[in-house]
C-alpha cells in the first residue's frame, strides 16, 4: 500500500471512531452509583489500617503531605529524604488501602508491566532487590513499593480521600481537608490538617472509567460485572499468586475493551472459560514480548556499575525519543529500529517541528512508522490462523497514537475453538442488557462481564484539582482550574507554579513524559527536592518559608514549551483513545487563541532526555533563579 493510500486508510479508521462527547462517553468511579457498585476496595484490611496506617488525626500540623503511594509519591518522598528531610516529617495520603498506586488496585490474572522491569521498578539499586523476569509482574512490582516504604520509614495515610486543599497566606500553611473511609463498622473520618509543603503525586491510572451506556445498571443488578482494577478472585477462582479461575468453568465470558490491560487478561480467562467473547472497538498492535527469568549471568551484566539503572532508564529513552545511543542495552519491541515513530506521543530533540514544517514533518513520521506497523500486520497474521479474524485483529493508526502492546500468547487464544473476537469496526458495543451485551445489533448472553475499559484521563481539567480530584485553591483565591483554563496559565518545569506558593505537583503538561513513567517522576521528585532544600539554606526562618516560581520565570519556561509543542501536532491525526483525550478537540474549532491555548499545556516536546538535561542544569547552578522566598 502506498503512503497516500495508508494515511487516506488510517483517516477512514479515524472517522469511524470519532465521537463529538469524548471523554463524556464515560462515567468514572466517582460518580458515586458505580463507585459505590463497582468501586470497592477488594484489597483493604481496614483493622490494619485503622492501627497502623492512619498517623493524621483532625487538627495535625506536617511538614509535608504527598497525595499519591505509587511510584510518583514514593519518589519524591524518598528525594525528600535523599535532601536532608526526616520520614517522620511527611505522611504519603492515598484512597488506596496500601502502597502500590496502579499496581495496589490492579490484580488481574496476567498482571505484569510491558516496559521491562529492570527500569521499571524504582530504586533496584538502593533497595538491592533483584527482578525475577524482564518484564515485571504485578505483585512484585506492588512488592517494592512496599519494600521502599519499609525501607525509608514512610509514613502512608490510606483508605484516605482529600478533598479540599486551600493556602492560608497568614499562616503560610496549606489547610488540607480529608475523608478517611476505616469501612463499615467504623465508618467516616473527617480531617482537617496543616501541611507547609504539599505535592500532588496522584498518579494517571488510579481512577477507572467505564463506557456510558444503557443497560449497565440492569446488567449489574443480573450478572457479575467488575472492572480489571477490581478484579472479583472470589468469583473466578485462584489468587494472584496461583490464577486457576476454576469456578469460570462452564461460563460464558465476555471482555470489553483490547488494550494493554485486556491483552494480559484475555489468555487467562480463555484458559477457563466456556466461552470467552473478546469485544474490541480498536485493536491494538501487538508485538512478541519474549519474556524470560533474570539468571545470574543476566543481572551480572545488567547490574554491573553504580548507577546502572538510571543510564539504563536514560538509554530506554533514547530510543523511544528517536534519539538512538550508540548501544541497545533494553534489546526489545520498544527500542527496535523501526519502533522510533513512537516518540510522536513523547517527544524527541530530533527536530523543532514549525508551522511551516507540520506537513514534512509528519510525513517523515510516517515513513519511519510503515515498517513497524507492516511488520507488526504481518506478525498477526501469521499467528492468528483464521484469516477473518486475523484481519480484524490488524490495526491501521500509526504507531504513536495508542500505547504499543507486547505479549506472546494473546495473538494464540484467538486459535482456541472457545474464544471469539466480535469486532465492532470502531463503533463499541451498543448496550448492555440485564443478561449480557449487545454489539453489531447481535445479543450475547453472558454470565460475567470484564469492563477493560481504562482510566479516566483528567480530560479537560490537567491541573492539580483534577488530578487530586480536589480543589486547589492557591493565594488569592484563585483555584488552579482557573488558572490552568485560562490564558494566564504558566509553569517551571511542569511541577510548580506562581499563585500556589508551597504546592508541587507531577505533571504532563509543561513536563516531560516518557513510556516509562518512573523515570520522569523521579526527575520532577529531585527538582522538587532540591528546590525546597535550597530554599531552607536560604532561609532566615525555615518555619515560616513560603516558595514559588515567580510569573516571569514561568511564562519563560512555558513559552519554550509552547515552542516545542507542534511536535505534537501529529496526534491530531490519531484515532481517538488514551493518548488523545478521545481526540476530544476534534470537534473544537481550530482558532490561533485555541492552538495557543493547547500549546502552552503540552509536554516538553523536545523528548524527556531533553527535559531531564533542562532540569539538571537549573538545579546545578544551584542558584534559585525565579524561584521567590518569603520567610
Amino acid at each position: 500500500m502506498s503512503k497516500p493510500d495508508l494515511q487516506k486508510k488510517y483517516n477512514e479508521e479515524r472517522q469511524k471512531r470519532l465521537r463529538p462527547e469524548g471523554m463524556d462517553q464515560y462515567m468514572d468511579f466517582r460518580d458515586p452509583i458505580i463507585g459505590s457498585k463497582l468501586g470497592r476496595d477488594p484489597w483493604v484490611n481496614y483493622d490494619f489500617v485503622a492501627a497502623n496506617c492512619s498517623p493524621l488525626k483532625d487538627g495535625a500540623a506536617i511538614k509535608f503531605v504527598i497525595i499519591g503511594g505509587g511510584h510518583a509519591g514514593l519518589l519524591h518522598a524518598v528525594r525528600l529524604l535523599d535532601a536532608g528531610f526526616k520520614p517522620e516529617d511527611m505522611v504519603l495520603v492515598d484512597t488506596a488501602g496500601g502502597f502500590g498506586g496502579t499496581w495496589y488496585w490492579n490484580r488481574y490474572p496476567g498482571l505484569m508491566c510491558d516496559v521491562e522491569g529492570y527500569i521499571y521498578m524504582p530504586l533496584l539499586e538502593e533497595t538491592d532487590y533483584v527482578p525475577k523476569h524482564k518484564y515485571s509482574y504485578g505483585p512484585e512490582i506492588r512488592g517494592q513499593c512496599e519494600r521502599i516504604a519499609s525501607r525509608y520509614s514512610l509514613q502512608g495515610q490510606f483508605c484516605t480521600q482529600v478533598k479540599h486543599q486551600q493556602w492560608d497566606d497568614e499562616k503560610r500553611r496549606w489547610i488540607v481537608k480529608m475523608t478517611q473511609d476505616l469501612g463499615p463498622s467504623r465508618g467516616l473520618v473527617h480531617l482537617t490538617i496543616e501541611t507547609q509543603f504539599l505535592i500532588t503525586a496522584a498518579g494517571l491510572l488510579c481512577v477507572p472509567h467505564v463506557p456510558k451506556l444503557a443497560g449497565l445498571h440492569e446488567l449489574m443488578a443480573n450478572r457479575k460485572v467488575f472492572h480489571s482494577a477490581r478484579w472479583d478472585w472470589e468469583y473466578t477462582g485462584g489468587c494472584e499468586a496461583k490464577p486457576d479461575m476454576v469456578n469460570l468453568k462452564g461460563k460464558k465470558v465476555g471482555i470489553v475493551g483490547t488494550g494493554a490491560t485486556a491483552i494480559q487478561i484475555v489468555p487467562e480467562l480463555a484458559k477457563w472459560a466456556d466461552h470467552l467473547y473478546v469485544f474490541q472497538r480498536t485493536p491494538s498492535y501487538v508485538g512478541p514480548r519474549n519474556q524470560r527469568e533474570t539468571t545470574p549471568e543476566d543481572w551480572k551484566r545488567v547490574a554491573c556499575k553504580q548507577g546502572w539503572q538510571y543510564e539504563r532508564q536514560d538509554n530506554f529513552n533514547h530510543f523511544v525519543s528517536n534519539d538512538p545511543a550508540p548501544e541497545n542495552m533494553i534489546n526489545d519491541g520498544w527500542t527496535a529500529a523501526d519502533s522510533y515513530s513512537i516518540a510522536g506521543f513523547v517527544g524527541s530533540p530530533s527536530r523543532l517541528v514549525t508551522p511551516d514544517t507540520i506537513e514534512e514533518y509528519i510525513t517523515s513520521l510516517y515513513q519511519i512508522d510503515t515498517a513497524r506497523a507492516e511488520r507488526l500486520r504481518a506478525h498477526i497474521a501469521n499467528v492468528v490462523k483464521d484469516e477473518a479474524t486475523a484481519r480484524k485483529l490488524q490495526p491501521w493508526y500509526a504507531g504513536w497514537c495508542k500505547r504499543p502492546a507486547f505479549h506472546d500468547d494473546y495473538l494464540p487464544s484467538f486459535n482456541r475453538p472457545n474464544v471469539t473476537l466480535v469486532d465492532t469496526d470502531g463503533r463499541g458495543v451498543d448496550h448492555f442488557t440485564e443478561s449480557g451485551i449487545v454489539a453489531n445489533g447481535k445479543a450475547y448472553d453472558l454470565d460475567i462481564v470484564v469492563l477493560a475499559t481504562g482510566f479516566y484521563t483528567r480530560g479537560k481539567d490537567q491541573s492539580p484539582s483534577g488530578q487530586s480530584n480536589a480543589p486547589l485553591v492557591g493565594r488569592n483565591g484563585v483555584e488552579a482550574t482557573q488558572k490552568w483554563s485560562s490564558p494566564e496559565y504558566a509553569s517551571l518545569f511542569g511541577v510548580c507554579s506562581n499563585g500556589f506558593p508551597n504546592a508541587f505537583f507531577t505533571s504532563a503538561a509543561g513536563g516531560g513524559i516518557s513510556y516509562n513513567l518512573t523515570s520522569a517522576f523521579d526527575i520532577m521528585a529531585g527538582f522538587v527536592a532540591s528546590t525546597i532544600a535550597s530554599a531552607h539554606k536560604r532561609a532566615r526562618d525555615t518555619n515560616t518559608l513560603a516558595i514559588e516560581p515567580t510569573k516571569q520565570v514561568e511564562d519563560r519556561y512555558t513559552d519554550e514549551v509552547q515552542k516545542r509543542a507542534l511536535w505534537f501536532s501529529v496526534l491530531e491525526t490519531c484515532t481517538p483513545g488514551w493518548f488523545t483525550g478521545e481526540a476530544e478537540g476534534a470537534f473544537e474549532e481550530k482558532t490561533p487563541e485555541r492552538q495557543a491555548f493547547q500549546m502552552r499545556r503540552a509536554p516538553w516536546g523536545s523528548g524527556i532526555l531533553d527535559y531531564k538535561r533542562t532540569v539538571l542544569e537549573y538545579i546545578s547552578r544551584g542558584d534559585l533563579e525565579g524561584i521567590e522566598l518569603r520567610d
